[in-house]
């Protein structure tokens, strides 16, 4: 009886994270520390720039899907992906070489693609969904002044503790990394 118990828990569990809609707890702002490396790039004598995203409709996309690895593959979880990126890179930026929405200097970032994969930690036992895998892969085509140019970044991190830490930590981490490789990739374009 209690080893049939045990398996109806674990269906329920599993059954939970299959089909539903998560909506976690996403922070668009970079840590402190990120903001510090990106004022370490100090490149203020390049800009301001202002910044104009291409589809102009990026800084508001949200993805809704399913993990990536077997727990919570079918559910509908949202991902502020685009929230979560052009707000991390902006405020990275402005602490780099400054934003300014009157700037004469424009900067424009064409999203090609933007991907963020993770996974829910496969303990059954967890109240709410920990993310324990994350990675984010960013495809863009910038246009600074005459430079003109295209790169992909990636970004992944893993918690090593069974379970989780962290609803989004890692997602949010990650979006951090990426933040900072477009930042640093700019500053030095501009300064080239």
């Amino acid at each position: 009886m209690k080893r049939h118990l045990s398996l109806l828990v674990a269906v329920v569990g599993l059954g939970a994270l299959s089909g539903c809609t998560v909506n976690l707890p996403f922070n668009t702002r970079p840590t402190f520390d990120t903001v510090t490396q990106a004022r370490g790039l100090n490149a203020r004598s390049e800009g301001p720039v202002r910044v104009t995203w291409v589809p102009s409709s990026f800084p508001d996309r949200v993805d809704i899907q399913g993990a990536s690895g077997f727990v919570g593959g079918g559910s509908r979880t949202r991902i502020p992906i685009g929230p979560g990126l052009s707000s991390r890179i902006l405020e990275t930026l402005d602490a780099a070489v400054g934003v300014d929405s009157s700037a004469p200097k424009v900067l424009t970032l064409t999203i090609e693609n933007a991907k963020t994969k993770f996974q829910y930690s496969a303990s059954v036992f967890n109240v709410t969904p920990g993310i324990d895998r994350a990675s984010c892969d960013l495809e863009v085509d910038f246009a600074v002044g005459s430079e003109h140019w295209s790169q992909t970044f990636h970004g992944e991190a893993k918690d090593p503790k069974v379970g989780g830490t962290s609803q989004t930590g890692l997602v949010e981490q990650v979006w951090d990394d990426i933040a900072l490789q477009v930042t640093s990739t700019v500053v030095a374009r501009m300064r080239h």
